[in-house]
């Protein structure tokens, strides 16, 4: 096996060097976990999949040369729901997951428990959607304001909710204590820090205890990767199992026929997980370390 690039927008491939037999062993150790991690995690993908449909939608209010709709504020509460919808079925599927995975270990349940509050106590709007869902899911529609204007330099989209009604329409605001008398909610600030919990505290959190290996297996491959950047920043590292054959045709036509193995170049990112940069070796929780 040999370690080499991929320069997709030049069709390049290029070998380096041949991987050592205690490279070939690590990557080996990896492969089953890196799969079924891909696997497992992959609902994150799909929450960022979700999201990005959501901003799309509003990306497509603030243009100056669309017209509005009669239905728009519909398709803001439904796009809002899928995403609050999949966000709690992530949520849920992994309180399941750890009862199972970790069910001799009791600790194991109340650190997941406990890293909940502590996301909740230090980012409020984690906090709030928390409680925001199960209100878009039982009692109502979760916007309670849409605008849009327009003039002759600038488009505004306000996404608002009350919380004055949401107050009073259900009491279950446990863990963002939500109060009637509260300024009103700005949801894009809101869901955008969400999001970026989502799969960056929350993402780490799970990702890490559920597949612990994840984090050497991320510094191997980010070796490799440094090394084949440094021959191509442009290129993808990749492994060939035997050296690329090339043909040439007639009329100057060139073919590469290659067996390439794609491992991770960035794999927490390619997982769809958000690593924190300033502490790339531990997971993302921002109150770690605290009580």
């Amino acid at each position: 096996m040999k370690l080499g690039l991929h320069n997709q927008e030049r069709s390049h491939l290029e070998i380096i060097r041949d991987l050592t037999p205690e490279e070939l062993a690590i990557h080996n150790g990896h492969r089953k976990v890196v799969s079924e991690a891909r696997n497992r995690l992959a609902l994150f993908r799909m929450l960022e999949t979700n999201y990005r449909e959501f901003r799309a939608f509003v990306d497509q209010l603030l243009t100056a040369n669309r017209p509005d709709q009669t239905n728009d504020g519909e398709e803001i509460d439904r796009l809002l729901l899928n995403y609050l919808t999949f966000a709690y079925s992530i949520q849920q599927h992994f309180e399941v997951s750890f009862g199972k995975r970790f069910k001799k270990d009791k600790s194991a349940n109340q650190r997941y428990n406990d890293f909940l509050d502590r996301l909740c106590t230090a980012c409020w709007p984690f906090a709030f959607v928390l409680d925001y869902r199960g209100f878009v899911q039982h009692v109502g529609l979760g916007v309670g304001c849409f605008t849009r204007n327009r003039n002759l330099s600038s488009v505004m989209v306000r996404i608002t909710a009350d919380p004055a009604r949401l107050t009073r329409e259900s009491r279950q605001w446990k863990r963002s204590c939500l109060k009637a008398d509260a300024d009103e909610i700005d949801l894009l600030e809101v869901l955008q820090e969400f999001h970026v919990q989502m799969l960056q505290s929350y993402g780490n959190f799970v990702a890490t205890t559920f597949f612990p290996e994840l984090v050497p297996a991320s510094k191997f491959y980010a070796i490799l990767t440094e090394e084949a950047k440094k021959r191509d920043p442009n290129a993808r590292m990749v492994f060939f199992e035997r050296e690329p054959q090339t043909t040439h045709h007639e009329g100057g036509k060139v073919s590469v026929n290659a067996t390439a193995v794609f491992p991770p170049n960035s794999l927490f990112e390619e997982l769809g997980i958000w690593r924190p940069k300033q502490s790339p070796d531990k997971p993302a929780d921002p109150t770690a370390g605290s009580a």
